[in-house]
């Protein structure tokens, strides 16, 4: 009776031991197959990243840029108020370059002065070098000549006689020589814009 009993327990521990294997072996495929499935998953994934079209830049999407339109001609009569002549070129888009030629050949009448200026100041700003010189001397108290109805002021004009000489005018630097001078004695009378652009002078 006890054999029996004995060999009995030994057979359900053998039961047991391999109903622990196969659960083990279970769990280890299934824990393979499920870690398998989520490399796989990332793969495709990135694959399908991969594969999917580049987006183009962003420029290429954008309109072709429009070339500069060319000057237009100036419309009015030969007899018209200067002034009235150089409104009518600016609006119509003149060039920079033509407006300096321009400026050198309006006729000489009371508002001569003022109608140079604007055609200056625009080709100026636009970084001509000659125009921003003239237009320094607009500015610069020790410029004798016709100034029109433009108020002297120093600093812009040492600031225009400045961007006049970076852009090649030699002849910038004459101006700046007798505009210091000029300033250095309102700064000696007490001025202290004077003393304030002195400070600044380069």
């Amino acid at each position: 009776m006890k054999y029996y009993f004995y060999e009995d327990k030994l057979r359900s521990h053998k039961r047991l031991k391999v109903i622990l294997t196969a659960v083990v072996i279970v769990i280890f495929i299934s824990g393979g197959y499920l870690l398998w499935k989520s490399f796989h998953k990332d793969a495709v994934t990135e694959t399908k990243k991969d594969s999917r079209p580049k987006e183009l830049p962003r420029m290429v999407n954008l309109p072709p840029k429009k070339p500069k339109p060319e000057p237009v001609p100036t419309h009015y009569t030969p007899d018209a108020p200067l002034l009235e002549q150089v409104r009518a070129a600016m609006r119509n888009g003149i060039d920079p370059e033509v407006a300096v030629v321009l400026a050198k050949s309006l006729s000489d009448k009371p508002e001569r002065a003022d109608a140079v200026f604007i055609l200056l100041e625009y080709a100026a700003e636009a970084g001509h070098a000659e125009a921003a010189l003239e237009v320094g001397r607009y500015f610069d108290p020790t410029y004798s000549g016709d100034s029109g109805t433009i108020i002297k002021d120093p600093e812009a004009a040492y600031e225009w006689y400045q961007a006049s000489l970076s852009g090649g005018q030699q002849d910038a630097k004459n101006h700046l020589s007798d505009l210091k001078r000029w300033v250095e004695k309102q700064a000696a009378e007490g001025s202290f814009e004077a003393r304030e652009l002195l400070n600044n002078w380069f």
